[in-house]
């Protein structure tokens, strides 16, 4: 089965500056269907049950770093505070298989600012809808984004 890539683009600097995560986060999937709210902090992708979704974030300001320090689902985790591992410009994780279709999930994900803010930010409002499985298992074949490098990290 084909993975969802989300890229998340983020301009740091304007949320450090205390400026809304509207405006300043862009989010952007290659699934099969044209996602909800692309473009936004809002955006709704579709998934299958069992598919492997891998978010991957590019801080729009080469001087100022941020790192993904997770991605909770529906509330149940709470927002990262504080100095948290691990640090990663990629998060993924599959689709429970046991889902079930046309439910919807939303998420946060949290970023850490590098630099000597080390501030953390958290970003809610995308979501997850869960598709049925597609009759006979066909599933379009998308090409998978390279691996990111990982950057130093400052604070290791």
């Amino acid at each position: 089965m084909t993975p969802l890539n989300i890229r998340v683009f983020v301009d740091v600097i304007a949320l450090l500056l205390g400026n809304a995560v509207e405006g300043n986060v862009f989010m952007f999937d290659d699934g099969v269907s044209d996602g909800e709210s692309l473009g936004t902090a809002k955006l709704v992708s579709s998934v299958w049950p069992g598919q492997l979704v891998r978010w991957s974030l590019t801080p729009l300001d080469v001087q100022t770093m941020a790192w993904l320090t997770g991605v909770s689902f529906d509330g149940t985790a709470p927002p990262a505070t504080g100095y948290l591992l691990p640090w990663a410009l990629q998060w993924q994780g599959y689709v429970p298989p046991w889902s079930a279709p046309g439910s919807r999930h939303s998420y946060r994900m949290t970023l850490v600012t590098g630099g000597l803010s080390g501030r953390t930010i958290s970003i809610a409002g995308p979501s997850l809808v869960l598709l049925p499985p597609p009759l006979g298992g066909a599933f379009r074949a998308h090409p998978s984004m390279p691996p990111v490098e990982r950057p130093h990290n400052p604070r290791q």
